[in-house]
């Protein structure tokens, strides 16, 4: 059934008690109810609320609902010696950066900024939008968010390279496993076994430009970084005593409950399930829509009504046909797509070009294609896009409508020197070199692709936009609620090198 037809059918009204609290009118004398007896409201159903009412049922959305009973919750002890660990700067090799350095809870999981700011920061110890580089920008990737990360089950990075795949060893046996850079792509890595938040958390720390910078000299390939970090934390080794205070290992015999010597209880493998079990921990998918599902019909408005039958109508229908790649669980199917967001920074290569996928698995499909992101939380996780080119939810929505003129707008702006991030950057020039070219690049490839721009008014983009939003967790958009996923200050500081942030330092003056 062709939903759009059905917007003539008017407003149908009916007693519920739930409602949107318009008393119905007595056809008698006005009476005080019972105690303990609820009112008989009316609740009013538009057209769009039947329409999306058939969408929900005959997409079985309902199923879609996150189950977290399997997932780690904050309050156990590995995932609180994660957060212990996340939140340390002794991770970062120079001892500068920590993990919530671009991933804080109270910046969406991220670092609100277009591109990272790692071991080349002004200051260490502030985060967000006033973070400043001491040099130039020499991460080319948007910080994705760890909200929800424990619900991926394929991959992640935005190019997939830690990913889980199925395979056949030498005797033809099938054997499934996680491909990491280190396996090379397609090839199973024995050292992560089947934790795909753990697997990603071995690798920001052997990144020079994200947490390790020019420390460990003797280290010369990511296992020897791994190893020195675990002797810092475990007290022993090469680097015994380099840190002024450490009680590290009561807290990983607390949390794993052992007695172990810190040589075996402290490895990375045990850091990296414990980062993996916090940030599988963050799990915030209380929203409206999920109430909506629930049968809460009045937890959402009518523009995000409007907005959920445009997501999840083809556009053949008069939709906009986002739930064939933002569906599911996560609203991501996890596949890898090009959709020419523009091209700005440094890049990967001599071009400052960023590929994406291609990169490492050379397909020709993969050219500037990258992981579909979840929308879970999505408004409070701007900046958008591989390179966090467009700021608002907005600008997302019209470069889904009208790519060339997205594209054209960004740089009528000044590219790379339009965005917040970099307005007062006298250097923010280098990092639209070559950007056009490549965005342009990008963009005839998505022209001769399958893709088809949904042909959306202002209206419809507005509603869409209200519809994401609907997809926001009350408790990530609340500063204090959403500090569970932080060390408070009784939470104990095992080196002191612990990551502290304020309001003027998570950027609002």
């Amino acid at each position: 059934m062709k939903y759009k037809n059905r917007i003539g059918l008017g407003a149908l009204i009916f007693l519920s008690v739930s409602s949107f609290q318009i008393q119905a009118k007595p056809s008698h004398e006005p009476h005080r109810p019972k105690k303990g007896h609820a009112k008989q409201l009316v609740q009013i159903q538009t057209a769009v609320d039947i329409q999306l009412q058939e969408i929900v049922a005959g997409q079985n959305l309902s199923s879609t609902i996150p189950e977290l009973s399997a997932l780690p919750h904050i309050s156990e002890p590995i995932p609180q010696l994660g957060m212990k660990l996340f939140f340390s700067k002794a991770l970062g090799a120079e001892k500068t950066v920590a993990c919530a350095s671009c991933h804080h809870p109270r910046l969406g999981g991220a670092d609100g900024l277009s591109l990272p700011i790692g071991t080349n920061a002004v200051n260490p110890d502030i985060i967000g939008p006033l973070r400043l580089t001491s040099d130039t920008i020499n991460i080319p990737r948007n910080s994705p968010t760890i909200f929800n990360v424990g619900l991926a089950n394929s991959s992640l990075f935005w190019d997939g390279r830690v990913q889980r795949i199925t395979t056949t060893d030498t005797s033809g046996t099938e054997i499934s496993g996680i491909t990491t850079p280190d396996s090379g792509f397609g090839i199973i890595d024995e050292r992560v076994g089947n934790d795909l938040v753990g697997a990603l958390s071995r690798f920001p720390v052997t990144s020079r430009e994200e947490m390790r910078g020019q420390a460990f000299p003797n280290a010369l390939d990511n296992q020897s970084v791994r190893e020195h970090l675990a002797q810092r934390i475990g007290n022993y080794g090469e680097l015994a005593n380099e840190l002024d205070k450490n009680e590290w290992l009561k807290e990983f015999r607390q949390a794993f409950n052992s007695n172990d010597a810190s040589q075996s209880l402290i490895t990375f493998d045990s850091i990296a399930f414990a980062l993996g079990q916090y940030q599988a921990s963050v799990n915030l998918v209380n929203s409206p829509w999920h109430d909506y599902l629930r049968g809460n019909q009045n937890a959402m408005t009518q523009a995000q009504k409007r907005g959920a039958a445009l997501f999840f109508t083809q556009i053949s229908d008069g939709g906009a046909g986002c739930v064939n790649c933002h569906g599911g669980t996560r609203f991501s199917n996890d596949g890898f797509f090009n959709l020419a967001f523009p091209q700005f920074g440094i890049g990967l290569n001599e071009h400052n070009s960023d590929e994406g996928r291609f990169l490492i698995d050379s397909e020709q499909r993969n050219m500037f294609a990258f992981r579909v992101p979840s929308l879970l939380n999505v408004e409070l996780t701007a900046p958008y896009g591989h390179s966090g080119a467009y700021e608002t939810l907005e600008e997302v929505v019209a470069h889904y409508v009208d790519p060339q003129s997205a594209i054209s707008g960004f740089f009528e702006k000044g590219g790379a020197c339009g965005l917040r991030q970099f307005t007062q950057d006298q250097h923010c020039q280098s990092l639209n070199n070559n950007a056009l070219e490549n965005s342009q690049t990008a963009l005839n490839l998505l022209q001769l692709s399958p893709f088809v721009a949904p042909p959306l008014n202002t209206n419809q983009q507005a509603d869409l936009v209200a519809f994401l939003k609907s997809l926001t967790d009350k408790c990530a958009k609340d500063s204090r609620c959403i500090r569970r996923f932080e060390p408070s200050p009784r939470t104990p500081d095992p080196d002191n090198l612990r990551l502290k942030v304020q309001n003027i330092i998570l950027g609002r003056t």
